[in-house]
């Protein structure tokens, strides 16, 4: 049998790249925020109470005019706030242990 030159054979296949599985991003931590879903900004109530609801990251500290509010496991909280006749001013203010916070304030007027 008759050697084939080096030049004349089939090219080497070259090595397979064994693809790596590339590690999925860390998630990044939930952004810090505060949601009041009711009562709306200036609302008029004919009432003497509103319920304050809104939600938050699931580790946040509430509090409602100075008033802890539990917040659950899925961030949402809930009160009541107590108002006199006129204007009144309710103070939401959520923290975290990482030194977020946010907070607004609403004003709902309850005419009698």
């Amino acid at each position: 049998p008759t050697a084939t030159p080096a030049a004349a054979r089939a090219p080497a296949a070259s090595p397979t790249t064994i693809g790596t599985a590339t590690p999925a991003p860390k998630r990044a931590p939930a952004t810090f925020f505060l949601e009041i879903v009711t009562p709306k900004d200036e609302v008029v109530v004919q009432e003497s109470s509103v319920q304050v609801r809104g939600r938050t990251v699931a580790d946040a500290v509430v509090s409602v005019n100075g008033q802890p509010v539990e917040v659950d496991q899925n961030g949402h909280f809930a009160t009541i706030a107590q108002l006199e006749a006129g204007p009144n001013t309710i103070e939401v203010v959520a923290s975290d242990f990482h030194g977020h916070q946010e907070a607004m304030v609403l004003t709902v007027i309850y005419v009698t």
